[in-house]
């Protein structure tokens, strides 16, 4: 079961919250920057593109834009208008700036949301889908006059936010202090927990005409108050976001088992086929225009992303042979059975987990390595969605468009076969193409035959043993039919160890999560794999006594989730026991969540300053944010809470909490 650690409870904000005395009075709270809208007119898009560039994606810090609120149209962005055209539903644009516009029609994700809210409605901490940047701006708002003959409250909404280089030490301090993991989006902060966090926290009121752009992977959670708030939300994927997107985002979602919904590495295919086709229309003399520059950087950024996906998906000198591998033409709503990611093109199928009406039980590559999989275990069949010499191809043709540009890089770019060649690891195919050698196939026909064992809490059990002599042939025999871990000495099959290539001793694969943070994964894919004991890192009772071992503490805390309850019924994890957490391991190495707050901070700090670096980039452009905010000035009311909303509706759940009033907590911001 999941660890049953102190978590931290819902406490609701105060109508009368101070916004400028909680920033006055903590540390660690300060506003967001600010621009004005006119200064967009005043400077050009392209500066202002610059600045978001910069200070948002780059600098990972968010940024509000005012004043639009003067530039709308008071007929449609109202209360009344909503009202009388609430049944109408328009289709979602995606923007030239806004890679999913190259997706197919029928592929894209419905991204663009509206909200409304009133006092008490609330977004629990979380951060934007997918890595991408959030887009979020006040349309509306109750202004404090009569509506229908009753009195409103001005309506707002308070941010609490977070920068995209603390995200690291956002998640761990979500875990090991509040007790929450925050990929599961289910806990609003404490205003006392962010006083207390060790990063900086942002707060912005929003207002009618607060443009609000939220950093990737920033965590941020929302506060409605008034009688109401109207905000019109979308999210916006780039180049750098899809980097941000399949290196961590899409690892922690299918850790939890979320949906994937904007079909990530499909974005990256679709898009390199728009760019290409942008690039091949232009001559050589305008490669110098500075939108060319641009373009092919976002090419180059693209093509490896797509470089990774072909190569995660690339199998081994010896491959299935063809007739084993099924073709299904790509629609892009092929997902997951276990974790529900969206698979772009190769996975595995069982043939006989069929339900009715073709219900297959379909497995990504990154779950089947973890040990998701269905109850057979093995003999799964391979599935493709695109004909690998179509890929192959593909990637060729870009490939060498990018020489086209930039012939100094051809280093850089080899063709494939070399870039497998440089791997220096096993690829995820490969991968699965081992395990399912060696993991057995289980016949969920028949049932499970229970072998009743003796225990060493059996009564017939002497109370003393001698310890018996190990012969040749019983370590073979244990290393080729099965095996005991090092760490929480049970004894396991084979295929369920992970074994040292030098000293062959063997590791479970739970003990190697939760005790090193080493995923199934990061042992299958070395041709020649180390133990913790050959890397002196080695933290079980017996190595910690051994003087010349430097013993391992866990980086992050582990709260462990419980997903067979979200994953398809049919499905089974056979290597790793995911609801387990690792805080015994903790204790061990003296739970010293301080410690690891800072590390991960200190880490965060040096990753971004090396972006800057990276990026030649000087820390100017704050000049273009102004630096002095002004003072945000709150209405007090002296009068109750219940005769100003009385009127609201209450989930009645949260009425009998403490005894206290509140309002429901509908997921809206």
């Amino acid at each position: 079961m999941p660890a049953q650690r102190p978590r931290a409870a819902f406490e609701p904000i105060s109508p009368d919250l101070d916004v400028a005395a909680l920033v006055d009075s903590t540390p660690n709270i300060e506003y967001v920057a600010r621009i004005h809208c006119d200064a967009i007119d005043d400077n050009g898009l392209e500066n202002f593109e610059k600045l978001v560039w910069l200070h948002v994606v780059l600098g990972g810090k968010p940024l509000v834009v005012e004043g639009f609120d003067q530039r709308f149209d008071k007929s449609i962005f109202s209360e009344k208008w909503l009202r009388s055209h609430y049944s109408t539903k328009r289709r979602p644009v995606a923007k030239a700036g806004d890679l999913m516009s190259c997706l197919p029609h029928c592929m894209r994700a419905e991204n663009l949301m509206c909200y409304i809210g009133h006092e008490g409605t609330y977004t629990p901490a979380h951060q934007e889908m997918c890595a991408s940047l959030g887009q979020n701006i006040m349309v509306e708002a109750s202004d404090g006059s009569d509506e229908y003959g009753k009195a409103t409250k001005p309506g707002s909404s308070i941010w609490f936010m977070t920068e995209s280089k603390d995200r690291h030490v956002v998640a761990e301090y979500w875990m090991s202090t509040l007790g929450h993991d925050i990929d599961i989006e289910d806990h609003f902060a404490q205003i006392n927990a962010w006083k207390a966090a060790p990063f900086k926290t942002y707060v912005v009121e929003q207002r009618p005409g607060d443009f609000i752009l939220v950093p990737p992977l920033a965590a941020h959670q929302v506060w409605n108050r008034g009688t109401r708030t109207m905000k019109v939300a979308w999210n916006r994927t780039i180049a750098q976001t899809l980097e941000m997107a399949l290196s961590e985002a899409l690892p922690h979602a299918r850790m939890v088992c979320r949906d994937e919904q904007y079909k990530n590495k499909a974005i990256v295919f679709y898009s390199l086929e728009h760019y290409s086709d942008l690039l091949s229309e232009l001559g050589d003399g305008d490669i110098r225009h500075l939108r060319v520059q641009l373009l092919l950087g976002d090419f180059e950024v693209l093509f490896g992303l797509y470089t990774q996906v072909l190569l995660s998906e690339s199998f081994s000198h010896d491959p299935p042979k063809e007739k084993d591998v099924e073709y299904v033409p790509f629609d892009s709503n092929i997902t997951c059975s276990y974790c529900r990611g969206n698979i772009f093109n190769r996975f595995l199928t069982c043939p006989w987990c069929v339900r009715e009406e073709d219900d297959t039980y379909d497995i990504c590559m990154e779950c089947y390595v973890m040990g998701r999989s269905c109850a057979c275990i093995s003999k799964l069949k391979w599935v493709e969605q695109f004909r690998w010499g179509e890929l192959t191809g593909k990637y060729e043709k870009w490939r060498q468009q990018i020489l086209r540009f930039s012939e100094d890089k051809s280093d850089k770019y080899p063709c494939l076969p070399a870039k497998r060649a440089q791997l220096g690891k096993k690829t995820l195919a490969e991968i699965c193409h081992e395990q399912m050698k060696r993991r057995p196939w289980v016949d969920i026909t028949k049932p499970i035959a229970r072998v009743e064992g003796k225990t060493r809490d059996s009564k017939n059990a002497s109370s003393a043993r001698k310890r018996r002599k190990t012969r040749k042939s019983d370590t073979y025999k244990a290393h080729t039919q099965g095996g005991r871990c090092h760490i929480c000495k049970c004894a396991e099959p084979m295929w369920k160890l992970a074994s040292c290539s030098y000293c062959h001793l063997s590791y479970c694969y739970g003990s190697l999560f939760r005790a090193f943070n080493i995923k199934p994964q990061d042992t299958m894919e070395m041709y020649h794999w180390t133990c913790p004991r050959c890397q002196k890192i080695c933290s079980c009772a017996a190595c910690r006594r051994d003087a010349t071992m430097n013993p391992y503490e866990p980086t992050s805390t582990l709260l462990g989730r419980d997903t067979k309850k979200i994953a398809d019924p049919r499905s089974v994890e056979s290597l790793v026991d995911f609801r387990q957490s690792n805080l015994r391991w903790l204790k061990k190495a003296g739970d010293d969540e301080v410690g690891r707050l800072k590390k991960h901070q200190k880490e965060a700090d040096e990753k971004r300053n090396q972006a800057l670096i990276d990026n030649c980039i000087e820390l100017e452009f704050s000049q273009a944010v102004s630096e002095s905010i002004e003072s945000v000035q709150m209405d007090t009311p002296a009068t109750s809470y219940l005769r100003d909303y009385g009127d609201i509706p209450v989930d009645p759940a949260l009425e009998k909490l403490d005894g206290s009033f509140l309002l429901p907590p509908e997921v809206i911001s």
